[in-house]
């Protein structure tokens, strides 16, 4: 989901690229102590999703190429406050387009850029103080670096949330060297076509970590069937950007419920199919229109 060519422009200074996991790790947190704070002083606000759609969004379009990268943080800090509510709105329809399979876990995030009335100014002024906090910390620099070596996103929900807030989830930060350590001692590594269930994914350390055993055994995290579940909505939402970011392939169910209780399987199954036949749908409806458009240009355009 890598932003278009552009001409490029004038790069600012330079950012640190981490070069170890431990440094990756710092830096996430770095970003995500720079993004709580951003958002803490600029809205009054306890909204976690807003920010964690900010930061999920710049960093589905991460591009590629250091000069486009300059570019494109050009771009979000120069723009008005319709730019950058556009640029919202543009990536979560690109996602839904893209992984209408994993849209449903995604909405929380998507949902606050499409209310109506629109968001207000004062909203949109702290959205832009988290982007120029965000990009100012390193958040592009760190995932062309190292984005299958870090979580970026369970140091930024644990920032964003009380402590209090944490443990009446129950929710806890896995650190990426225990993530990797409890992954190669896991046992045998899945196969192409096997399954991987994450019982307690939440951000998804744990299945990170596999991923990357897995490409450092020659494999690839593509060809598994990703299964995780949670019953953190927010925690999910990442999940499935990060599943965008590390890679993870189209083989993957995100659900959210208990292990133990409920029929969580049949349920996310059917909220995928059921997502996929909309998409589908929608898909039709607007070639559709393009269609008949096109068609009354020409029949205008007739002697």
């Amino acid at each position: 989901m890598g932003a278009s060519s552009r001409p490029v422009r004038a790069a600012g200074p330079a950012r640190d690229r981490p070069t170890t996991p431990a440094g990756a790790l710092a830096q996430a947190h770095r970003i995500a102590e720079a993004v709580d704070q951003a958002w803490h002083t600029a809205a009054a606000s306890d909204r976690t999703e807003i920010p964690l759609s900010i930061v999920a969004a710049l960093a589905l379009r991460t591009p590629d190429d250091a000069d486009e990268r300059a570019w494109v943080a050009t771009q979000l800090t120069d723009t008005d406050d319709d730019g950058l509510l556009g640029f919202l709105r543009a990536t979560w329809q690109l996602f839904a387009r893209l992984r209408p399979d994993l849209f449903p876990r995604v909405a929380s995030l998507a949902a606050s850029w499409f209310t109506d009335p629109a968001p207000d100014r004062d909203l949109l002024r702290a959205v832009r103080r988290v982007v120029e906090a965000a990009l100012r910390a390193g958040l592009h620099e760190l995932l062309d670096a190292a984005r299958y070596d870090v979580d970026l996103f369970g140091p930024l929900l644990s920032e964003l949330r009380t402590r209090g807030a944490r443990a009446a989830r129950g929710q806890y930060y896995t650190p990426p060297d225990v993530a990797d350590l409890l992954a190669r001692l896991g046992g045998a590594l899945p196969q192409p076509g096997e399954l991987m269930f994450e019982p307690t994914a939440g951000t998804g350390g744990l299945l990170r970590a596999a991923a990357q055993s897995i490409r450092d055994a020659g494999g690839d995290p593509r060809t598994i069937r990703w299964v995780a579940l949670d019953l953190d909505e927010l925690a999910l939402a990442a999940l499935a950007v990060n599943v965008i970011i590390w890679d993870l392939g189209p083989h993957v169910l995100i659900a959210r419920g208990d292990v133990l209780a409920d029929d969580w399987q049949d349920r996310a199954l059917g909220e995928r199919a059921e997502t996929l036949t909309l998409a589908r749908d929608i898909q039709r409806a607007t070639h559709a229109l393009a269609l008949l458009r096109h068609l009354d240009q020409t029949e205008h355009d007739l002697p």
